[in-house]
């Protein structure tokens, strides 16, 4: 059996900005700061390897 490589380091990399680009959005009040959270959700699951 052949194992795929697994990029979880690159979710966590995408996880991490994201989370920084929600906590700018909060800070500078920006009205579409929920625009953010699909990407962070997304990218913790995958970062979790459970999807």
């Amino acid at each position: 059996m052949q194992q795929t490589k697994n990029a979880r380091g690159i979710w966590w990399l995408v996880f991490f900005v994201s989370t920084a680009a929600l906590a700018l959005a909060v800070y500078t009040h920006w009205e579409w700061l929920t625009l953010i959270l699909p990407f962070q959700t997304t990218a913790f699951v995958k970062a979790m390897d459970i999807m």
